[in-house]
């Protein structure tokens, strides 16, 4: 009996999640390919209660039930957080190398932007050090397809390119994702979507 009696509360829950979630509209991003597996200790609500009008006219400061609108609607829906490295070394891989880069890379964006600038001007740094830094190519191995070939100044190819952008953007909190093809990225500037395909010349 009490199994059962658990299991109806749980559906409760989830319905009426659901019930506000038509309160709170899906934005218009698509779904991002590289998603984090976050916490609800680690999940910043603050962050995405102020990003998000509707999902905050919705629950508020309730920092459980906006933990539960990301994990059940938001990922779906191309909502984000901004990705910090308490985020990073909650993941389930965080011994991997890929997760080791991108920790590494938080510190490579500290020398590429700075907090008065304007997203705009964020995302044109982060092109501008990418087409500058990062060497297209294959090093021979994996690294050249993630994140790990630009941070070890290895030859890196579109899928690696694409890669390193979208993370990049989820550490500084801009939306962005990496297209399907897993070469070619999508950001959001001021409500505007633009094409982004660094080695091939297509810039914000």
């Amino acid at each position: 009996m009490k199994k059962y009696i658990n299991k109806i509360l749980a559906g409760s829950l989830f319905l009426s999640l659901a019930c506000v979630a038509f309160i709170a509209h899906p934005v218009t991003a698509e779904a991002k390919v590289y998603n984090y597996d976050i916490t609800e200790e680690n999940f910043p609500a603050a962050d995405y209660a102020a990003r998000y009008s509707d999902v905050k006219a919705a629950y508020g400061d309730d920092a459980a039930a906006l933990y539960n609108h990301y994990k059940f609607f938001g990922v779906e829906e191309g909502r984000i957080v901004k990705i910090t490295k308490d985020v990073l070394v909650s993941q389930a891989n965080a011994e991997s190398d890929v997760v080791a880069y991108k920790i590494f890379a938080l510190d490579v964006l500290d020398t590429i932007v700075t907090d008065d600038m304007s997203d705009a001007q964020k995302v044109k740094a982060v092109e501008s050090w990418m087409k500058t830094n990062i060497t297209y190519g294959s090093c021979g191995d994996t690294r050249s397809y993630h994140i790990t070939g630009p941070m070890t100044n290895q030859p890196t190819l579109d899928e690696g390119y694409a890669e390193t952008f979208e993370f990049f953007m989820d550490a500084l909190g801009i939306q962005a994702i990496t297209n399907s093809d897993l070469k070619t990225n999508k950001v959001e500037v001021d409500g505007v979507w633009y094409d982004v395909n660094i080695p091939g010349g297509v810039l914000y």
